[in-house]
């Protein structure tokens, strides 16, 4: 990890590099466009619709997991840039409200599932992928998807989970436009820019769809309210990762989540500490981590 990162790329940089690959896309609700990157198995036994993080967009370390769970485990993977980010269409790192994400998942889950009916889906997410997922389970109960994957998700400031002395924080809030935010009860301030993102220069070089903030509205979508209520009520089975090195938070305590669902739903679910990975170098392991997961809950 270079000096000024919240996080290390070097991982990633040093891998073979994979693209993406040309996006599809998909029209939203409201209209705008969104872009999706489908890696389509051969013999398909299942669907992963899968979130990229915070600033980030699918071609930012996801087509590594999206390869090898169609080589190796015969998932069909649907990366799908957020709107706002990457090639998805939108102004950048915002939405016109805070729901209209959660229901661009929904369509998008919707439209994957329509395609393969007869293959289970899941829905998964990393970082703040995660938060999203755990968000949009929140708002609806989808009855097409048959369980949920949590990569290194970050949860938001009220998990209490953040790492102590980290001097390189990720991310910045602006509590000022939050607290306008919140006192206009969300009519005001929604399309403000409020979280900022340390991605360094080198970063953005090489990465030119990255984008480093988002507004009020993105990042209530993105950002769970009350994380511990919401991951109680889980109903599906999931798996939940996180890579031991991990630079943003203390991993025991991400960890420590999967005990609030119901027993029946921890019994079928797989929760790991992945040795050596950190934030974003769990994407080099995340196939195998996923494939293994959706063969176990599948059974």
């Amino acid at each position: 990890m270079k000096n000024g990162e919240s996080f290390s790329f070097d991982e990633i940089t040093s891998a073979e590099r994979i693209e993406v690959g040309t996006p599809s896309f998909i029209k939203a609700t409201d209209g705008i466009n969104l872009a999706y990157y489908a890696t389509r198995a051969a013999s398909p036994v299942a669907s992963l619709v899968f979130l990229h993080g915070g600033g980030a967009y699918s071609g930012g370390g996801y087509q590594y997991l999206a390869k090898g769970l169609g080589a190796k485990y015969n998932v069909s993977v649907y990366l799908l840039d957020i709107r706002g980010h990457g090639n998805s269409e939108g102004p950048r790192g915002d939405s016109s409200a805070v729901d209209q994400v959660w229901k661009d998942v929904q369509q998008f889950c919707d439209f994957v599932h329509a395609g393969s009916p007869q293959l289970p889906l899941y829905l998964g997410g990393h970082s703040s992928g995660g938060g999203l997922v755990l968000n949009y389970l929140n708002w609806r109960k989808n009855p097409d998807i048959s369980g949920d994957i949590f990569v290194s998700p970050e949860l938001g400031y009220k998990l209490g989970t953040a790492k102590q002395g980290n001097s390189t924080p990720f991310a910045r809030a602006d509590i000022d436009v939050f607290m306008k935010y919140g006192a206009s009860l969300g009519t005001e301030y929604g399309n403000t820019m409020a979280v900022f993102f340390n991605y360094s220069e080198e970063v953005l070089k090489e990465q030119p769809l990255f984008i480093n903030s988002i507004t009020c509205n993105m990042a209530m979508a993105l950002t769970p309210d009350n994380p511990q209520e919401q991951f109680n009520k889980i109903d599906k089975p999931f798996a939940l990762f996180a890579g031991e090195n991990d630079e943003l938070f203390d991993v025991e305590k991400v960890l420590g989540y999967a005990e609030l669902p119901k027993k029946e739903i921890r019994e079928k679910s797989i929760v790991r500490a992945i040795k050596g990975a950190k934030h974003l170098s769990i994407l080099l392991a995340a196939d195998e981590l996923i494939g293994d997961a959706i063969r176990t809950i599948g059974r």
